[in-house]
């Protein structure tokens, strides 16, 4: 038996139920920052902290969902979509869905309310305007945690998971989830028995959905003799997905998924748009949807030639009424048009952990999926990817593909075999990583101004200096090597900066050194085993200096401003047409590739991050 139990998430397991009852795991209509502002809303609402915490709003006791609701439209929901304005371009309809979602868990929270206060669960003091009995009611971002062994398992296996909101009401928990589109009975079911078992003994589960486009609200309520029926269902896959039984259902490769209608009809606009600009072209080949966005392979007809047809970008883009310009470009000798899909989904984080086992290794670092659903890596150890940058504005999702790429690597190393230098300017790119065992040194997470960013850079210089002195005893010429000769183990360092170009801010000084340990480290730092991944949402020529592109040969380019911008990154355009959110295209030393960044959500953050290396890929 194992000393320690095998660590699963929430989200991972309802991932594999919905995918096991037949259910997609997508929302349409919706999409990761709406989904985000709804929780934050809800979140708020049992905050005593905040603006529109409920009882501040509900004051004499009336019980009005529309006050609460506008309440919380001024304080979250309204800020949040003004702050992502650029993201949820052409979203107005998962816009008009968050808000009714959100009338309609403010309505139904104050029926909530409603019953309590009959049940005599809560009071309402009208001479001091003053609720009681609520903080045990309700509760918001509650993290549940438990250990479960069955007979027969190798081992137990630990399960950790936040719910939305943790609520007591009617004798029953209520675990609330945000879901825009229909429910799926079965796999609903599925998943709140695996809460139950979460959940004290003898509890009655109910999980509330919120149909953002119809603003309706059900639940779903599981009886003892549901969870009772359905329990074994959810432990052996559990089981499965801990200890790789064959039981566990396979992560399906989602892309490219075949067209659909909806995109059949959208080529045929497509070929409409082309010939009424005067481009005849028609259709090479089944177009391929991906995650954000369906490529249309297309020939030039008569009197079209390539040039005509590259150059109809804004054309089609106002003909078809998107938001964003599509993306024509030619790979692999033929003409390809990406056009955005009206509904996007993201790929779980889930989905390409167990791939990072066979395709990837100790030096690999994924920067995203392809159209084909295959990984894309960079390889720290090749000299055309021994150091990355990374460029992309708010809401491109440059902070979520840092994450991901640390996490592609903790996942493959230990840390014996891998440390992290991490510069965290704003704070919250990796708060889960302040403590973490792969950290390089007590002091190698940074947060500028108050950290010496200087002197950390200083130090990998020195580091570097130190190996090479191993390397020539060993006679080895790079990391590699001198591993394979017997030396002492040495792991490889990674250094990740969030906002790179917030560093260059500061005095004319503490700029020059910056700039001159980055350029030593860029330049020699490679065979030592030191590694550079500079991130910046200002890829402008004051921040990439010719010497820095130089150094840092490898490009990460998610969505930027300008044409500008894409071309100081790429040297060409094309990354200001990205639709954002991991949309991205990935330079190693030839043509960009279009990938997709996996979303690395909060469960999954939390357990990759905590328990590191030591993660199972399943």
């Amino acid at each position: 038996m194992p000393e320690q139990p095998v660590a699963l998430t929430v989200s991972r397991i309802r991932q594999e139920l919905y995918l096991a009852a037949g259910a997609s795991t997508s929302e349409r209509g919706g999409g990761a920052l709406v989904g985000t502002l709804f929780h934050q809303a809800a979140a708020a609402i049992l905050d005593s902290d905040s603006a529109c915490y409920w009882e501040r709003v509900l004051v004499g006791g009336h019980l009005d969902g529309a006050v609460l609701a506008q309440r919380a439209y001024e304080v979250v929901v309204g800020p949040g979509l003004s702050r992502y304005r650029s993201s949820l371009q052409g979203t107005g309809e998962q816009a008009l869905a968050l808000w009714k979602a959100a009338q309609s868990f403010c309505a139904w929270f104050c029926g909530l309310v409603e019953t309590a206060l009959k049940s005599g669960q809560l009071k309402y003091d009208a001479v001091r305007e003053q609720w009681t009995g609520g903080t045990a009611l309700f509760q918001a971002e509650v993290t549940l945690t438990t250990t479960l062994s069955e007979a027969g398992w190798a081992g137990p296996v630990s399960i950790t998971g936040r719910a939305d909101q943790l609520i007591r009401a009617g004798g029953r928990y209520c675990i609330v989830e945000f879901k825009l589109g229909a429910g799926h009975a079965e796999a609903d079911m599925l998943q709140a028995c695996l809460y139950r078992e979460m959940l004290p003994a003898g509890s009655s589960i109910a999980v509330v959905r919120f149909a953002g486009t119809g603003g309706g609200v059900e639940e779903t309520v599981v009886s003892a003799e549901q969870a009772a029926g359905a329990r074994q269902a959810v432990m052996d896959l559990i089981e499965a997905l801990a200890f790789g039984g064959a039981s566990a259902p396979s992560i399906p490769v989602n892309w490219p998924k075949p067209a659909g209608p909806e995109e059949i009809e959208l080529g045929k606009k497509l070929i409409a748009a082309f010939r009424e600009f005067g481009a005849e072209v028609r259709m090479a080949g089944e177009p391929l949807v991906g995650p954000a966005f369906v490529r249309f392979f297309i020939e030039a007809g008569r009197r079209a030639t390539a040039k005509r047809i590259l150059q109809q970008g804004i054309n089609l883009q106002m003909r078809l009424q998107l938001s964003a310009e599509p993306m024509i470009h030619l790979t692999e000798g033929r003409i390809a048009v990406d056009v955005q899909r009206a509904t996007r989904e993201p790929i779980p984080f889930a989905h390409v952990r167990e791939m990072l086992r066979a395709y990837g290794g100790e030096s690999r670092v994924l920067a995203g999926m392809d159209l084909a659903g295959h990984p894309h890596f960079a390889d720290f150890a090749a000299p055309e990817h021994a150091h990355m940058l990374v460029a992309g504005v708010a809401g491109s999702g440059k902070t979520e593909w840092l994450r991901s790429a640390i996490a592609s690597l903790m996942v493959q190393n230990t840390a014996d075999t891998l440390r992290l230098v991490l510069i965290d300017p704003k704070r919250n790119a990796f708060p889960e990583l302040r403590k973490s065992p792969f950290l390089w040194r007590a002091d190698a997470f940074l947060c500028p101004p108050e950290d010496d960013v200087v002197a950390m850079l200083e130090a990998l210089v020195t580091e570097m200096e130190e190996r090479y002195l191993r390397f020539e005893m060993e006679r080895a010429d790079d990391l590699a090597e001198y591993l394979r000769n017997g030396g002492a183990a040495l792991p490889r360092i990674v250094c990740v900066c969030d906002e790179f170009g917030d560093l260059l801010m500061g005095s004319k000084a503490i700029r020059e050194d910056i700039e001159n340990a980055v350029n030593r480290l860029g330049q020699k730092a490679r065979a030592a085993g030191i590694h550079l991944v500079l991130a910046t949402q200002r890829p402008s020529r004051q921040v990439v200096s010719g010497v820095l592109k130089a150094n840092l040969p490898c490009r990460v380019a998610l969505k930027v401003t300008e044409a500008l911008e894409s071309r100081i990154i790429l040297d060409r355009n094309g990354a200001e047409n990205l639709l954002g959110r991991g949309d991205l295209l990935f330079s190693g030393g030839g043509e960009p590739v279009r990938l997709q960044a996996p979303l690395l959500d909060a469960d999954d953050r939390r357990l990759v991050f905590e328990f590191g290396g030591a993660v199972r890929a399943g």
